[in-house]
């Protein structure tokens, strides 16, 4: 099973041209911050390479997940009109697409046939995730409620 966001996937050629030629090419620097949490972000980000923690104040020290090469950060806000529910930070030397949040709009108005295509990846990849982090749950119970030898064998084989 895929857990990130390819491109292709509901999207047409033209799409990905437009995304392409619209967006803005980022290098992001380890330690920097491209969403602010309670911030509404500016853009749709893309993960060309590199690699992002997701964090939320006041929950963990921990980050709440990774985000790698292909991922989209800030979807559900763009979706939403809302402030970003997370702080997503560089934990690398990365690169990433921005893709100006006013101008998608636009081309959303204009081009109801790609809104259709755009929603559909977006749902995909909300789908994607949480299949993702339910399968890890899951693992994590049956983990949990296994007998001791066979929780050390699973630990041993997944480590």
């Amino acid at each position: 099973m895929r857990t990130n966001f390819d491109l292709s996937d509901g999207l047409r050629d033209e799409d990905l041209v437009w995304l392409f030629q619209t967006g803005t090419k980022r290098a992001v620097h380890p330690g920097t911050a491209i969403v602010r949490e309670g911030v509404r972000p500016n853009a749709l980000f893309v993960v060309i390479r590199g690699q992002f923690s997701v964090r939320v104040e006041n929950v963990a020290d921990e980050p709440l997940a990774r985000l790698g090469t292909g991922e989209l950060i800030g979807e559900i806000s763009f979706l939403e009109g809302s402030p970003a529910s997370a702080t997503i930070v560089s934990e690398m030397e990365s690169a990433v697409l921005a893709i100006d949040k006013q101008l998608l709009n636009e081309r959303i108005r204009e081009d109801t046939a790609f809104a259709a295509r755009l929603y559909r990846a977006f749902a995909l990849i909300a789908e994607r995730r949480l299949r993702s982090r339910v399968d890890r749950l899951a693992s994590l119970f049956e983990i949990a409620s296994a007998p001791r030898s066979q929780c050390e064998r699973r630990v041993s084989a997944v480590g």
